[in-house]
């Protein structure tokens, strides 16, 4: 199977916005200056190595394929620059299976087409601004759909499921609305959201364990039977133990918004690369039986903290997708006896 790298190590380490030239590589090397013919030429499977750069997908993708750009943050791409999608970009349903790694989705992604899902999409280390739509429409007439979709260690902003099940969302740093989840779990996220009517819009019989409400975290009235366990609330729960269908246990609240992170600048609702959104160890919830005073720290149902760096492999700082990653590149000025000096730093990533 061939794999097409828009990352040659030599001379697209030094590129910024204004380069556009693409690799194709099956055992000889085909060159590309726009990363549309080059999706257009790959085939179905391929693995597409996307440079630091700004770029503009002309047409949906029809097809699974394996997106690796190389991150998304500022001091992890001073080599190569941040690889960016400029517009919003369609995947349709016969993109089964489809991972993506290490690309910042400006306008967000919509997936799937009219009676054909796409399952099995895999996205990690990535960042997407705008809203990230799972499906095409909210039809059910044949049941909730399993997508088996996982987003994991990225940036999110606006999420719809538009009622399809089995979708796993881990270790996310989560700006905005999550709408029509059925039947998925929410784990060890971090919500910090600026929504005060509702941050879940129609969200049934969903898990929501070891994740972290900084601001925000209401329910609208559509949502129902969900689960809440042993996560941390800003403020109080959001629900009524006695009235409501929703249930709960190990869970604290009244944190308070400027004592649940180590450091935010400016609001917690707006992402900064600046801010450390690991848990305050000198702050304290209430418990749900009533106990104040309880640390934060390693409340999780697994004994680590609650949030995007609990788990015994906490976020990975950097979002450096699972490739070779290109740390320094430097090249002389002039060449010396028809030599040009050139040295590229690459580090292996252990995931």
């Amino acid at each position: 199977m061939k794999k097409l790298y828009f990352l040659p190590l030599l001379f697209l380490a030094f590129t910024g916005f204004a380069q556009k030239q693409f690799v194709v590589q099956n055992g000889t090397a085909q060159t590309f200056s726009d990363i549309n013919a080059a999706i257009a030429a790959a085939n179905a499977g391929d693995t597409l190595y996307i440079p630091g750069g700004g770029f503009s997908v002309a047409a949906p993708v029809d097809k699974t394929l394996h997106w690796r750009g190389v991150g998304h943050y500022p001091d992890s791409t001073i080599a190569t620059g941040h690889t960016q999608i400029t517009n919003t970009v369609t995947f349709t349903g016969n993109c089964d299976n489809s991972t993506f790694e290490g690309i910042f989705f400006q306008y967000g992604a919509n997936f799937g087409s009219a009676g054909n899902e796409a399952t099995g999409i895999r996205i990690k280390y990535c960042r997407v601004d705008g809203t990230l739509n799972m499906r095409y429409n909210t039809d059910i007439s044949g049941g909730n759909p399993d997508l088996n979709f996982k987003i994991s260690e990225s940036i999110i902003t606006n999420i719809n499921a538009y009622l399809g099940t089995n979708v796993r969302m881990e270790q996310n740093l989560i700006f905005g609305i999550a709408f029509n989840f059925f039947q998925c779990l929410f784990i060890n996220n971090s919500f910090n959201v600026n929504n005060s009517s509702s941050v879940f819009r129609d969200c049934d019989f969903c898990q929501f364990t070891n994740n972290v409400f900084s601001y925000h975290h209401g329910m609208d009235g559509n949502c129902s039977n969900c689960n809440f366990t042993n996560n941390i609330f800003q403020a109080a729960l959001p629900y009524n133990p006695t009235t409501s269908s929703h249930t709960g246990s190990g869970n604290l609240y009244s944190v308070g918004v400027p004592n649940t992170y180590v450091a935010i600048t400016g609001y917690v609702y707006q992402f900064s690369y600046e801010n450390d959104y690991r848990l305050n160890p000198a702050s304290t919830g209430t418990a749900e039986d009533g106990t104040t005073g309880v640390s934060i720290i390693g409340t999780g149902t697994d004994g680590f903290d609650a949030g995007i760096y609990g788990t015994t492999l906490p976020y990975k700082d950097g979002a450096v997708p699972y490739a070779p990653h290109i740390r320094t590149a430097t090249i002389d000025n002039e060449a010396v006896s028809g030599n040009l000096g050139v040295k590229i730093t690459v580090a292996a990533q252990e995931r």
